[in-house]
């Protein structure tokens, strides 16, 4: 059991509502939609969180949320952001003034959506590394939780099990032996041990968990599958793809700041590289983003990772803004 003291009742009701508002903006199910509508009507202070993380939003972040929503409406907002701001200048006087807050709105909305694109994801979390950042979490029970960039990690411990929830990213846990079950959500699966060191990386809306030492049991959509020491699997909301050998060195090479992958579609792996530089990558072709590359790279320097899958692959790549990279054939 944990010792930490109880939460702040008006934190966790902001925190309830923060995860709600996430999960009601994915693909919610009917029955999920019930239980949010079960939790608004229990208490005027549940109702209250809400409206005021909803209004908040709205006035900020939906317009760089809208954009993320379709990729190539993604490019054109963040361009029209910046003509908006050169043609206010030219406006007359009074107009300008209208023309730069309108402009600044909009930038706001980009400056979420490139810097903050997980901003309400982490309000419902309780570690959160940044990009470039990795970090040692230390859990109630004694275990620990090496957070890649750019990653999110809930828990809930309870007197009958210990249960984490990796929300994005990478983190690599070990584990202290218990009798109280350890278990690890992510994307729809479920990952249970007792005690162990293994790594789940979440990949959009599957992840992949890689053995390192003792058993772990992976379910997933009603499949059941156990790891052995050297193993490793994806899963997701679909279920289990088939068990396969793991490269250990490779596949964990990031606790010591390298990346190093085989055969692994370029989608993938500018994501990694995304977590460790600021802005946003956007790759604009379906095609391009499966193809499969190998390679290694030092997650210290970014720019030098691109340029090396440039060279490799041959595609174009365009920096606008300082802070936008735009991949495409």
């Amino acid at each position: 059991m944990s010792d930490r003291p109880l939460p702040d009742p008006e934190a966790a009701i902001r925190a309830e509502a923060a995860a709600w508002f996430t999960r009601l903006r994915g693909p919610a199910t009917t029955a999920q939609r019930r239980e949010f509508e079960g939790w608004r009507a229990a208490s005027p202070k549940h109702a209250r969180a809400f409206d005021e993380l909803e209004t908040a939003w709205s006035a900020t972040a939906a317009p760089g949320q809208r954009v993320a929503e379709e990729q190539a409406g993604r490019l054109d907002f963040f361009l029209a952001a910046m003509d908006a701001e050169k043609l206010a200048r030219r406006r007359k006087t009074t107009r300008r003034a209208m023309g730069a807050g309108a402009a600044l709105l909009l930038l706001l909305g980009a400056g979420t959506w490139l810097e903050r694109p997980s901003l309400l994801q982490d309000l419902a979390t309780d570690h959160v590394t940044t990009r470039g950042e990795r970090r040692q979490i230390a859990l109630p029970d004694g275990s620990t939780a090496l957070l890649d960039a750019d990653s999110a990690l809930a828990s809930a411990y309870t007197a009958g099990e210990r249960r984490v929830r990796l929300l994005r990213g990478v983190a690599y846990f070990e584990v202290w032996p218990s009798a109280v079950p350890f278990l690890v959500e992510a994307v729809g699966g479920e990952i249970r041990v007792l005690g162990t060191k293994f790594d789940v990386r979440v990949l959009g809306d599957e992840a992949v968990v890689t053995l390192a030492e003792g058993r772990v049991a992976v379910t997933a959509s009603g499949a059941r599958a156990v790891l052995e020491p050297g193993q490793r699997l994806r899963f997701g909301q679909n279920g289990l793809q088939p068990v396969e050998p793991a490269n250990l060195d490779q596949d964990l090479s990031w606790r010591d700041g390298r990346f190093a992958f085989y055969r692994m579609p370029l989608a993938e792996v500018l994501e990694e590289v995304g977590r460790y530089r600021p802005g946003r990558i956007l790759i604009l072709d379906h095609a391009l983003g499966a193809r499969q590359v190998s390679g290694s790279f030092p997650l210290a320097d970014t720019d030098a990772a691109l340029a090396s899958l440039q060279a490799s692959i041959g595609f174009q790549m365009r920096r606008l803004g300082g802070r936008l990279v735009v991949i495409s054939p």
